[in-house]
C-alpha cells in the first residue's frame, strides 16, 4: 500500500508538459527515427571527401546536398552546442529552471482565489504573473540569454556551414542525379 501511495504522489512528465499521448508518441517516433537514420561517423567525418570548393557554384552544390544528406547530423551538432553552451552559462541554466519551475507553480495556484505564499502573504494568481514576468525578464537579461542565442547560431551556422562546404558528395551522388 506504501509503495502506491509513494508512486501516486511523485509526478510524472505528463503533470509538467500538458500534451496527450497521441501528440507524445509522435514525438518519441520522430525522435526515434531520426537517431537511427543518423549517418556513421566514418562517412560524417570521411577525411578523403574533405577538400576546398572550386568556386562558388561547388560550394553551392555540396551545401545543398550535404545539408539534406547529413541533416539528422547537422541537428545533433546544434544540439550538442546548446547543451555546451546552457550548461557552461550556469546563470542561464538556473533562470530557466526559475521560469519552468515558476509557471508550474503559478499554474497549479487555484484560479480567482488568494492563496497564502510563505511570508504571510495572499494573492491571487492574476497578481502573481507580472511579477514572475517582471523578475524573469530580468533574469534572463542579466544571464546573457541573447549573447548565448546568438553565439550557438553562429557557431553551429560555421561548423555546420564549413563541413557541408568542404564536404564532397559520395560519388554515388552523381549517378543518382544523372537518373532522373
Amino acid at each position: 500500500m506504501e509503495s502506491t501511495a509513494a508512486t501516486a504522489s511523485v509526478p510524472n512528465l505528463a503533470s509538467y508538459v500538458r500534451l496527450d499521448a497521441q501528440t507524445w508518441n509522435t514525438v518519441k517516433e520522430t525522435s526515434k527515427a531520426r537517431l537511427s537514420s543518423l549517418k556513421p561517423i566514418s562517412d560524417f567525418f570521411d577525411r578523403s571527401r574533405f577538400g576546398v570548393p572550386a568556386n562558388v557554384a561547388v560550394c553551392r552544390s555540396r551545401l545543398d546536398y550535404n545539408l539534406v544528406y547529413f541533416s539528422n547530423n547537422y541537428i545533433l551538432i546544434v544540439i550538442i552546442v546548446s547543451a555546451y553552451l546552457l550548461f557552461s552559462n550556469l546563470a542561464l541554466l538556473l533562470t530557466i529552471v526559475y521560469l519552468l519551475a515558476g509557471f508550474k507553480f503559478i499554474s497549479s495556484l487555484p484560479h480567482n482565489q488568494r492563496t497564502t505564499l510563505p511570508g504571510g502573504l495572499k494573492v491571487t494568481p492574476t497578481q502573481v504573473w507580472p511579477v514572475f514576468a517582471f523578475t524573469g525578464f530580468l533574469f534572463t537579461w542579466l544571464s546573457g540569454a541573447t549573447s548565448t542565442i546568438f553565439y550557438m547560431l553562429a557557431m553551429s551556422g560555421m561548423l555546420i556551414g564549413a563541413h557541408a562546404g568542404m564536404m564532397d558528395p559520395p560519388v554515388e551522388a552523381n549517378f543518382a542525379e544523372q537518373q532522373v
